[in-house]
């Protein structure tokens, strides 16, 4: 029984990853070497000798993982054997002389899969290598036995305790019995060997035809070549002019709408590449540039599987409308030659159907070594450590049943502020590494401690973000993990991606449970469907919404088992539009969410938690922050989301980041102390734009504008040292996933590192900064529970049903949850006379308040589409929804309207609710509806803005997410008026269509101060992805925005100004029409009349006649 789980997994994975590999595409291990990889000696060893009897595969033509042999070779749980993340199992195989004859008939072999139980848990591994064994793998012994040396690699798996050794066994045509011995596991303690110096090798320069047939179109991934399924690209070979090249004929047009399309193109050697002195490969590619052709990736059966962007910053005119780009990829070497070398050719939303061709496959080697610092500072082997300390002060908890852990951590970090200490955070600490040689991740191999705060986030819990390959093993995972980090001292916080729960990945097990494992990231930022009033009470996907709650439940209390807390970071960066929580939703929407989400974990017995509302940062008022503070009743710590971007390449140093992050955290810590709470900086890192432009994910290997080197300060003292100056007790950086996409320095080598190492161990050093290994905060956990608390009684609740702008028709219900009250009641206003209506509300089975909004009370309160509905409960207003309709339908604009703000009942509440906004440091933008600046109608809308900055870029903008209109499909162009204001920053008008945002830039036509009629042709705005704004796309328009940023780049900007914007509207232009469009992708036309068309001349023209 204990078996099955692992058996099931290991045959799927097996059977998945192996199913498409050929006896000639095996790796034959006859003289097995290890290369310059360092070990630490054998983890483990046996020569007891295991013999499984009675192998038959010699009827069969195909592997059969249902049938195979299986060898437990060990069980090791008497003992502490820990494997790295990068480990070798290693064996002897031994066939009698008669199993040997059946290996003789072509095609037959003997393939192993290692398979390891790693922890106590019963974590099966499978390798990431699969030997397989021909009668050419096998030497002859005196014995007159045939013996074979095999080794499984194991390779980026979560470092963990060793328990059992598996082998499992398929083949074809072989028959007899097969014995093990010699078995051993190795740790890999460093996967960068030290390379012989060695010319490249050319695999394939193409220079001439006959090249071209060991070159095969493969079967795509979402790339259907035109048609109707994945399909294979059509090959040909180019002798163009004797500097030959293979053509590749692509069609995407059928996947345009995918943001990874991947044709495939196969090459394989005439006899296998020898690999093991190599660490990059490289292939031209030549492409026109409307291929949005975005990343190449390579794989294959060696080990390398990977993909690259394409730098197009380097790519050099080849003529014709042709680019030429040599795309580069650096790999680990491997004893395994490469058989086959596999390159996907990825189009990013890409409608291209024309040729690419590739040339020049080579192996080379990269001494990257030049990259790196030597490591010079010296961690303190035993950290500075945390003064535990009973704070005097009473402490108010909001849940009246925590638990003592939750009660010491709030005592625990009130110490740290009174202490001037404060704790390094690190998101998915001791799970994600850039290095793998050290199984507690890179802050622990850089300094010898793991990170005070140990941050993971519900993408491990329900996804692959900690390793697990489904449901049950990423919670298992991820509990593991918590447990690991808490037990080296750190704290740990959990933060929450979820997914919008209309998402049809989600999966409905049919017992009221629900698999998450298939949503990631991008459907937390799935806007669609309007889900938070979907996922409240009486919604149709409140059980969906509960069922992942639960899992968190589970969690939270499994961890509790061992008396660890958690800090719970829910729906977090609110005020910003990116997730479908933030401002698609109003204030009093998301308010009823986050409290119904903490009561609920409380209702399945979550007491360990204590609760942080994190809007997003910079901020310039309180007023700012509290704008959906879901109340004291709900929150224990405020905190708040900033990073230090640079959005250019190369980005020069600009400290006013640490300005504006001082001023934020005075104000947040400012609110904190007036409603009695802990303040922090619950998540914050440097991200620098990459060479390529790709993408700003967090530090670049070199030339960081924020090392100390350049910026002369050292970032992380610098954060900690505000957080100190500003009582919080601490702060968290993002997680380290690849040398790509990294917040924390690490370990290139034991003695080189990326760049900033040396002031980050600087950092650990100095006296105020905490980490895991001086926490000093598990052991004192009776201790801390013991400060005097008082329990939180005042009133509070929220509203359940109904939502602000709702359409109330019928009769309804309202819905409120209230604590700590005895009247509780519902106000039903006209706001535009003054009407009102009370209703007392009655407390339902479901514990809900309830009052019936009848025919009678809509009458009394008469057809209105500005009501509003307060909740009152012992005389105090706890919640107020806005801008309802009742007894009447909300005006609607035309289908071919995408914003023109005359639906917003005069109301400039109305249009602020509709519209999120996100702004730099000093920036900020709103809409205010206009009476004289327009085209049509009633009302423009004024977009005032500032920006200010003394040369980074900066930026500020507004989007509605919530539009009345989504479908623009009948239409080719965008048609809009506007005035402009002269000051020639870079204006944007932004759609987000088909999961991509899409642009076009009036950044010219801004360095007049004009009125035009403007029409863009969908095909010509810029997607961020590459994509193309196609109808497809439009037939699903998610939201519309206006951005501004500073101009130029680089310089210095100060200016307050406001543009004037009216009539988005969809149109149908010609052909003709559309190719006066001029080099920004506008047709522009100047209004004579400042305040729109209604009736002035007009001149026509493109934007460039008018300059």
């Amino acid at each position: 029984m204990r078996r099955v789980g692992k058996q099931i997994v290991a045959i799927t994975l097996a059977a998945a990853m192996m199913g498409s590999l050929t006896p000639e595409a095996c790796t034959f291990l006859q003289n097995e070497v290890l290369y310059a990889a360092e070990t630490n000696g054998a983890l483990y060893e046996s020569n007891e000798e295991k013999t499984v009897k009675g192998v038959d595969f010699s009827s069969l033509t195909a592997e059969d993982w249902d049938h195979k042999a299986e060898v437990i070779y060990a069980y090791t749980n008497d003992t502490e054997r820990n494997v790295k993340p990068n480990f070798d199992l290693k064996t002897r195989v031994k066939i009698s002389a008669d199993a040997y004859q059946t290996l003789e008939k072509e095609g037959s072999y003997i393939k192993l899969q290692g398979v390891v139980k790693l922890t106590e848990n019963n974590t099966y591994t499978q390798g990431d290598s699969w030997p397989c064994l021909d009668k050419d793998a096998f030497t002859a012994g005196a014995d007159g036995n045939y013996y074979a040396d095999a080794t499984v690699e194991f390779k980026d798996k979560a470092a963990a305790k060793l328990m059992e050794i598996d082998f499992e066994i398929v083949g074809i045509g072989f028959k007899g019995t097969i014995s093990f011995s010699d078995v051993s596991v190795i740790n890999i303690t460093s996967e960068k060997p030290e390379l012989t110096k060695q010319e490249p090798t050319v695999l394939s320069d193409l220079n001439d035809e006959a090249q071209a047939a060991q070159w095969a179109g493969e079967t795509g991934y979402q790339y259907f070549h035109g048609g109707e399924e994945n399909a294979a690209p059509e090959l040909s070979y180019d002798a163009n002019g004797g500097d030959g090249r293979l053509k590749v004929s692509l069609n995407y047009t059928a996947n345009s709408g995918e943001s990874w399309s991947e044709a495939k193109v196969k090459f394989t050697p005439k006899t296998p590449a020898d690999i093991s002195n190599y660490n990059q490969v490289s292939v031209d590619l030549i492409y026109p540039e409307s291929s949005n052709i975005s990343k190449i990736k390579f794989f294959s059966n060696s080990g390398i599987n990977k993909d690259t962007s394409i730098d197009s910053s380097e790519a050099a005119d080849a003529e014709n409308g042709y680019k030429k780009v040599t795309v580069t990829l650096g790999f680990s070497p491997s004893a395994t030659p490469m058989d086959d070398l596999t390159i996907g050719l990825i189009g990013a939303n890409s409608s291209f159907a024309g040729d690419v061709y590739l040339d020049n496959l080579t192996l080379s080697q990269k001494d990257d070594s030049a990259d790196y610092t030597k490591i010079t500072s010296q961690p303190d082997a035993n950290g500075t450590q945390a003064v535990v300390k009973t704070t005097d002060k009473t402490l108010t908890m909001t849940d009246p049943k925590a638990s003592d852990s939750a009660k010491a951590l709030y005592a625990y970090l009130q110490g740290l502020t009174e202490s001037d200490q404060v704790l390094f955070g690190h998101q998915n600490d001791v799970s994600r590494s850039v290095g793998t040689k050290d199984a507690l991740g890179d802050v622990h191999d850089v300094t010898g401690s793991v990170s005070g705060i140990f941050g993971i986030d519900s993408l491990a819990l329900f996804g692959s973000e900690a390793g697990g390959t489904d449901a049950k093993s990423a919670l298992e995972n991820s509990i593991n993990y918590s447990k690991k980090a808490a037990e080296n001292g750190a704290i740990v916080t959990l933060s929450a991606h979820m997914p919008n729960f209309i998402s049809a990945k989600i999966k409905d097990n049919g017992d009221g449970t629900y698999d998450f494992f298939d949503c990631n990231f991008n459907e937390s930022k799935d806007l669609s469907g309007d889900s938070l009033k979907k996922i409240l009470p009486g919604g149709e996907k409140n059980k969906v919404f509960t069922a992942y709650l639960d899992t968190i439940a589970t969690y939270a209390n499994k961890l509790q088992e061992s008396n660890i807390p958690v800090i719970f970071r829910p729906l977090h960066e609110n005020t910003g539009g990116w997730f479908w929580w933030g401002t698609g939703n109003t204030a009093e929407s998301y308010k009823s969410l986050y409290a119904y989400t903490r009561e609920y974990l409380e209702s399945k017995g979550v007491h360990n938690m204590l609760y942080v509302y994190s809007p997003n940062g910079p901020l310039e008022s309180e007023e700012e922050y509290m704008s959906r503070y879901p109340g004291d009743a709900y929150v224990d710590i405020l905190a708040f989301d900033y990073y230090n971007d640079f959005n250019t390449y190369p980005a020069e140093a600009d400290t006013s980041f640490f300005d504006h992050l001082d001023q934020t955290c005075q104000i947040v810590s400012a609110v904190a102390k007036k409603h009695d709470k802990l303040a922090a900086i619950s998540e914050t890192g440097a991200r620098v734009m990459k060479k390529d432009g790709s993408d700003n994910e967090g530090l670049l290997v070199k030339n960081n504008p924020v090392s100390k080197v350049k910026s002369g300060k050292n970032w992380y003292e610098e954060v900690s040292n505000i957080a100190k100056k500003n009582d919080m007790p601490y702060y968290l950086v993002w997680a380290n996933f690849s040398d790509t996409n990294f917040y924390v320095p690490y370990k290139h080598t034991d003695t080189m590192g990326q760049e900033m190492i040396n002031e980050f161990i600087d950092y650990y050093n100095s006296a105020e900064s905490i980490f895991g290994n001086g926490t000093n905060f598990y052991k004192n956990i009776d201790t801390l529970s013991k400060a005097k608390t008082t329990d939180y009684t005042q009133t509070s609740g929220y509203m359940i049903a109904p939502f602000d702008m709702d359409t109330i028709l019928l009769e309804t219900t309202l819905k409120a949850s209230v604590s700590n009250a005895q009247n509780v009641s519902f106000v039903i206003k006209d706001t535009s006379n003054g009407k009102k209506v009370t209703l007392k509300a009655a407390k339902a089975a479901s514990g809900l308040y309830t009052a019936e909004l009848t025919n009678t009370v809509m009458t009394q309160i008469g057809k209105t589409d500005v009501a509003s509905i307060t909740l009152v409960a012992d005389g105090k207003e706890l919640s107020t929804i806005t801008n309802l309709s009742i007894g009447k339908e909300k005006d609607k604009a035309p289908a071919n309207v995408l914003e023109n703000f005359d639906y917003y009942v005069g109301s400039n509440g109305l249009l602020d609710a509709a519209y999120g906004g996100n702004s730099a440091a000093g920036c900020s933008s709103s809409f205010t509806l206009d009476k004289t600046n327009k085209s049509d109608g009633t009302y423009g809308a004024a977009f005032n803005y500032k920006l200010k900055t003394s040369g980074s870029e900066v930026w500020t903008g507004l989007v509605n997410s919530k539009l009345t209109n989504t479908d623009f499909s009948k239409y080719n162009a965008l048609k809009f008026w506007t005035k402009l204001d002269g000051k020639g920053q870079k204006v944007v008008v932004q759609i987000k269509a088909g999961g991509e945002e899409f642009e076009v830039y009036l950044t010219n036509l801004a360095k007049t101060a004009d009125a035009y009629e403007i029409t863009v042709p969908f095909s010509l705005f810029k997607g961020k992805k590459g994509g193309k704004l196609n109808a497809e796309n439009l037939k699903d328009v998610q939201a519309f925005g206006i951005w501004c940023n500073s101009n130029p780049v680089g310089e210095a900007v100060d200016v307050n100004s406001v543009l004037y914007f009216d009539a988005f509207v969809g149109t149908m232009i010609s052909d003709a029409e559309a190719a006066k469009a001029d080099a920004d992708g506008l047709i522009a036309v100047k209004q004579t009349s400042q305040s729109g068309n209604n009736g002035g001349n007009s001149s026509s023209g493109s934007s460039s006649s008018t300059r």
